[in-house]
């Protein structure tokens, strides 16, 4: 073959090596895109998992102490019914009446 063959062959290697780099360039920069945003979903993921932990807290917190309201009052359920039993009583009357 030909000094002239060679190269043309050379040049055709180089740019198929200069257009592989320039792949794998733009790879790396997808990738790295891609790693900056799962880095960033991460963090927002743990901002959302501590709020719904405190949320849960919250309503842990609030569930106890109407239980314990709840355990500790009972004449505040019969005041509620009573209320309740006169109220449609009342209104029961007024729709007779």
């Amino acid at each position: 073959m030909s000094n002239s063959r060679y190269s043309q062959i050379e040049n055709s290697n180089d740019q198929r090596l200069n257009s592989l780099a320039n792949k794998l360039s733009t790879f790396r920069g997808i990738n790295q895109d891609i790693g900056d945003q799962a880095v960033a979903d991460n963090s927002a993921l743990g901002q959302l998992s501590d709020s719904f932990d405190s949320l849960l807290r919250g309503v842990r917190n609030t569930s106890h102490r109407l239980t314990r309201s709840l355990n500790a009052g009972g004449n505040v359920w019969r005041m509620v019914g009573m209320a309740l039993l006169l109220f449609f009583i009342v209104y029961t009357l007024f729709k007779i009446f």
